[in-house]
């Protein structure tokens, strides 16, 4: 019999995809609770995080608006699911947002408590941002894709279609808002 290492079934891929973020954040939140020059980092900073933070909470309640202003009013049954879906993704935005944001301050404050320069972003975008606007993003973080797409991009999406006096400007303030951050952190 050959030992052959069997592959994943698209049922461990999923978990893997679901529930690896939430381990990494938990891990991110104790690393957070142990390390003064992440706290440090963070509460030097307060000015710049809390707006910052404000702002991802505006956009996750505009995410879980998101099925309800697209369910409401059709039929009852779809104003129902509509009304019972928003609190998941208010839930899963807020995480996937909160996650990638504080993943990121982890890495620029790991980089000056190391010392070393966040350097820029890697690829073109990121050394164009660099010598153009002066904002130094630094090492991106890892993004749970999956999470991202199904709480973050595509409720931005429909809001975006349905209503784009909403979800234009939102969308424009959150690829800003790492810019504005790293622009005014300097």
């Amino acid at each position: 019999m050959a030992n052959a290492s069997p592959e994943s079934s698209p049922q461990e891929k999923i978990g893997r995809q679901l529930l690896g973020p939430l381990d990494d954040a938990l891990g991110l939140v104790q690393r957070y609770r142990q390390t003064e020059d992440f706290q440090d980092y963070v509460g030097a900073r307060l000015t710049l995080v809390i707006p910052a933070g404000l702002l991802l909470a505006v956009a996750a309640i505009a995410c879980a608006m998101t099925p309800i202003m697209l369910l409401v009013g059709t039929r009852p049954v779809a104003a129902l699911a509509g009304l019972l879906i928003a609190p998941v993704v208010l839930a899963g935005s807020l995480f996937v947002l909160g996650y990638v944001f504080f993943a990121w301050l982890e890495e620029r404050s790991l980089a000056r408590s190391l010392g070393h320069r966040t350097g820029a972003a890697p690829g073109q975008l990121g050394r164009w941002l660099k010598r153009k606007l002066g904002a130094d993003l630094g090492k991106a973080p890892r993004v749970p894709w999956l999470l991202a797409g199904l709480f973050v991009f595509l409720p931005l999406a429909i809001l975006a279609h349905q209503a784009p006096g909403v979800g234009a400007p939102l969308i424009v303030l959150l690829a800003a808002m790492p810019v504005l951050y790293a622009r005014l952190e300097r």
